[in-house]
């Protein structure tokens, strides 16, 4: 009987023993697989407001996320360009098909863009502004930039997206539609007299028509200005404050030193084959522009109620608890080792999957710094002896001072080329 209690006892006891091991196992491998999953989720440097202008971009602020909840989120902030410019595409659109057929088309048109295409472009694009240099040979002291950089970047969006032969494009043409799609997008922001908006529409319509015959009669669907004004109305900006950071503006003598190779290895650097690192400094010149002049500011979506939430990307691309410096312009930071964790979660110029703008990682970066090179060859930089002119005494003073990057900004900024009469 004294046997049986015993071992009875010990068995108790071990069992005991047992389940206070296993509990406390239990315990320990909830608490660590929260603690990762949590890491998983959020990353733990990340700030929150980071993580939440994501949210907006990604359309993950949705109860139901689908393509057609996506497409009315952004296509509802949009309909003031559908008002203004009577296009249809995947930014103004709640049809799946529309959206679908957009980015078809837009991708036969980015297709093929391989190394060997750079040169092409790059010849087409100082064609370009030969020509239209041509326009102002009386005028050397007081270069219109605004006005160049918009006809530059027309002109190489028709060449990139419809074949368009440069040189049989009117350039009268060219600046009244630039003229126009300027002040029809200042219009779609304000509350605009109709009977004008319609006569710039008019004029808009009347000049694509001589310059891309074959694309009209068009629906709303099928216009040009469905692929002209996300490529060329977001690029110019973007080109035209790039050109002027690297070149007119204080820098640090690296960022100097490497603008002067970028400007000597473009379009070259970009062949297939070569194994330099200039391609990948002129690509960082390009994603420096953007990020410190973001084509797109900030980033509207709605709801059904017509309730609006917004991405601030700006904001993004400034936040100095993640950038250091974030208001000088500074390529290097996007070296490896310096382009951070988080930097690579705040910097959102193209937007984010599942709607990131399918040009986002190759043609529009490549572009980019081809065009800035170009205006650089042909219009020279501070070292060179060339003088830009802002019309503000702060800016004309200041050359460490931030570039405003309004619509209406750069509309009186001049570039005096250098003098080279004996």
């Amino acid at each position: 009987m004294g046997l049986c209690y015993s071992v009875f006892t010990t068995i108790k006891l071990a069992f005991a023993a047992w389940f206070l091991v296993w509990l406390s196992r239990l315990i320990y491998s909830l608490i660590v697989y929260s603690f990762i999953w949590e890491r998983a989720s959020i990353p733990l440097e990340t700030s929150p407001f980071i993580e939440d202008q994501r949210r907006v971009a990604n359309f993950d602020f949705l109860d139901d996320s689908n393509l057609q909840n996506r497409l009315i989120a952004r296509a509802i902030p949009n309909q003031r360009l559908v008002k203004v410019f009577g296009i249809e595409n995947s930014f103004t659109t709640t049809n799946i098909k529309t959206h679908r057929r957009f980015y078809r088309n837009v991708g036969r048109a980015l297709h093929g863009r391989r190394a060997e295409n750079w040169p092409r472009f790059f010849t087409a694009a100082s064609t370009a502004l030969n020509l239209i240099l041509a326009q102002f040979a009386d005028a050397r002291d007081s270069l219109p930039l605004a006005v160049l950089t918009r006809e530059l970047v027309f002109l190489t969006t028709l060449y990139s997206f419809f074949e368009v032969n440069i040189e049989n494009v009117s350039l009268h043409d060219a600046r009244v539609a630039t003229d126009a799609i300027n002040d029809m997008w200042v219009h779609s922001k304000t509350i605009a007299q109709p009977d004008v908006l319609q006569e710039r529409r008019r004029q808009l319509n009347a000049a694509l028509l001589r310059m891309l015959p074959n694309e009209f009669p068009c629906s709303a669907a099928t216009h040009p200005m469905n692929t002209i004004l996300p490529a060329y109305e977001t690029m110019w900006r973007i080109v035209l404050l790039t050109f002027i950071s690297a070149g007119f503006r204080d820098v640090d003598q690296e960022t100097a030193d490497q603008f002067r190779e970028v400007i000597q290895g473009v379009p070259e650097c970009f062949a297939d084959g070569n194994s330099d690192n200039v391609a990948a400094m002129a690509m960082n010149f390009s994603k420096e522009g953007l990020r410190l002049y973001p084509p797109t500011k900030r980033i509207y979506r709605a709801f059904l109620d017509e309730s609006q939430v917004m991405a601030d990307i700006q904001k993004c691309h400034r936040d100095p608890d993640i950038w250091p410096n974030p208001e000088q312009f500074r390529p290097s930071r996007f070296l490896p080792g310096e382009f951070t964790a988080d930097m690579e979660r705040a910097y959102l110029p193209f937007s984010i999957k599942p709607h990131k703008c399918p040009a986002a990682d190759k043609f529009a970066p490549h572009a980019i710094i081809i065009l800035v090179v170009v205006l650089a060859k042909s219009l020279g930089t501070l070292e060179s002896g060339a003088t830009v002119r802002f019309g503000n005494d702060t800016l004309d003073r200041d050359r460490s001072a931030l570039l405003p990057s309004g619509r209406l900004d750069t509309e009186d900024w001049t570039l005096q080329m250098k003098d080279t009469s004996v």
